[in-house]
């Protein structure tokens, strides 16, 4: 993948991480937001995270609507499942808006299917990601749309008809993009917006109305301080002046102010662009030590931005070609043992003439010793080369067990939260204070826990203990399938204070309920129940 495809990727995802309207007068929203266009992504988010506690203690809908939709907006650039789970929690909210205002509610609903859109194009689900954008075109482009949601769209849709070769149809969406952005005056993403109608102005050869579009771009993203825009801007501007005036050393000057923008960021992605745009300039200018010495550089911050998981995959990679390379080495060595034998069969019928014969025979003997030892070492390196990916493979078995544990964990915690937040809700209410008990009920089956916990909660601990509830079935077909509940929770050794509010009932029904289980297990009363569980 080229640099210039690297960048249409980074503008395809990086544009709605800032890419809504200003939010409401909230001055902790508002805060974060200046925050967010500027790239202090830390900063917005603890800004916004302060208004949606304050709404949340407020009983604020809109405003913690609002609040989660911008946490959304700001961290899904470092995780696509955070972001994902901040915009569903703001769906649900702008869902409990409806009665009470329900045109806001609609405008937030499609804010929140446009994030989820661009979150499905940065996960390769573009299909998903067009019907949303679809959605939110046929229901704002007839309305009088201020927040920039209907321009968002556009674009989205702008590039996925991009990445399926349809120019006439991304060219369209790009245009109306851009009138609505124009029109809202959103200066957080016409930068990029202008940077798309640069790059179609300049595939048709318009010298002209390319660069007046992208110093457009870079005018805006400086003064509003967007230091993502000013990057996508300046290499544009390169890449420009390389196109129409063959002139590497402008393109140079802004490729490297691009990356004095972007060595401080904490989105890597950006530096390596830069980097990866140098490395197509000296290419062209025949530089290749410079090239070198860039390309080592990008490995580096590579290296250091890629996770744990990444590296296993490469690791492996690496494990594989290496055995591939040994067999193939393998195979060579076995090809040419097959000549030399041929060839020896010919030297012991010559020995009978010549005494010279005998003498290249021998020479040829020595040679055959010494691919023998070559095959060998072949042979030795093959195998631990297959004993390494082995060990890689237990590793990597070893990580999967420890996440699902994990998330087991993460699930049994989750429970016992629920159902102690229920407890102290029930105690409210039997205390009868001049609380609406209509309120607390409606909140109490909010948080009951559905069936789904304990589907997920026994497809984890059953991918951890193989066949548990199956063993004990069989042992024991009269066991219930409250007691397997119980045995699983004694096999992850919780005490029955823990298991009580798992199960939301009292302590002393735990022990009845372990009590009529050591009966079903036929076990003697000097046997531990949990001894027992752990072993099975």
């Amino acid at each position: 993948m080229n640099w210039m495809q690297r960048l249409f990727i980074l503008l395809v995802l990086w544009t709605p991480l800032s890419g809504f309207a200003s939010p409401s007068d909230h001055p902790l929203l508002q805060k974060g937001w200046a925050a967010l266009v500027k790239d202090n992504e830390n900063e917005a988010f603890r800004y916004f995270w302060q208004a949606y506690e304050i709404a949340k203690k407020e009983n604020n809908t809109a405003i913690k609507a609002e609040s989660l939709l911008y946490l959304g907006i700001c961290s899904y650039g470092s995780s696509l499942e955070k972001g994902l789970q901040f915009v569903t929690q703001s769906l649900s909210e702008y869902k409990n808006l409806e009665n009470t205002n329900p045109e806001k509610a609609l405008i937030g609903r499609y804010k929140c299917l446009q994030l989820i859109s661009t979150i499905y194009v940065r996960q390769k689900k573009y299909t998903e990601a067009k019907e949303l954008s679809e959605e939110v075109v046929a229901e704002l482009k007839d309305k009088n749309d201020t927040s920039g949601t209907l321009g968002l769209a556009h674009n989205t849709l702008g590039r996925l008809n991009e990445l399926d070769n349809d120019d006439y149809e991304a060219e369209r969406h790009y245009s109306l993009a851009l009138q609505e952005f124009e029109k809202g005056k959103n200066t957080a993403y016409l930068p990029t917006s202008y940077c798309k109608m640069g790059e179609i102005a300049q595939k048709k050869n318009d010298k002209k109305t390319s660069l007046d579009y992208f110093y457009k771009a870079l005018s805006i993203a400086e003064k509003s301080e967007n230091k993502h825009a000013q990057i996508n801007a300046m290499i544009a501007l390169g890449k420009w002046h390389i196109a129409f005036e063959n002139d590497f050393l402008q393109a140079e000057i802004y490729y490297n102010k691009a990356r004095i923008l972007a060595v401080p960021l904490s989105d890597k992605t950006f530096e390596i662009i830069t980097i990866e745009a140098l490395i197509e300039l000296k290419k062209q200018e025949g530089d290749f030590e410079e090239v070198s010495k860039l390309q080592h550089q990008v490995i580096v911050i590579k290296d250091s931005f890629y996770s744990f998981e990444r590296e296993q995959i490469v690791k492996s990679l690496e494990v594989q070609f290496e055995v591939s390379e040994k067999n193939r080495k393998l195979d060579l060595l076995s090809a040419e043992k097959e000549v030399t034998k041929l060839t020896n069969y010919l030297l012991v019928g010559l020995l009978l003439v010549i005494i010279v014969v005998f003498t290249i025979f021998y020479s040829f003997l020595k040679r055959i010793n010494k691919r023998d030892k070559q095959l060998l070492k072949a042979k030795e390196e093959l195998v631990a080369l297959m004993e390494a990916q082995k060990q890689l493979k237990e590793q990597q078995f070893q990580n999967d067990i420890e996440f699902k544990e994990s998330q087991l964990s993460a699930i049994t915690i989750q429970m016992l939260e629920k159902n102690e937040l229920l407890d102290e809700i029930k105690t409210v209410l039997n205390k009868k204070e001049p609380t609406s008990e209509k309120d607390i009920k409606k909140l109490v089956s909010k948080y009951t826990i559905q069936d789904n916990n304990w589907k997920d909660f026994d497809n984890y601990f059953e991918s951890i203990n193989k066949n548990f509830y199956t063993r004990l079935k069989q042992k024991y077909p009269d066991i219930s399938s409250n007691d397997l509940k119980i045995c699983a929770l004694i096999k992850l050794n919780l005490s029955i204070k823990e298991m009580a509010s798992i199960l939301n009932i009292s302590p002393d029904s735990v022990k009845t309920a372990r009590h009529r289980l050591r009966k079903k297990l036929q076990l003697n009363t000097e046997e531990n129940l949990t001894d027992f569980i752990l072993t099975v």
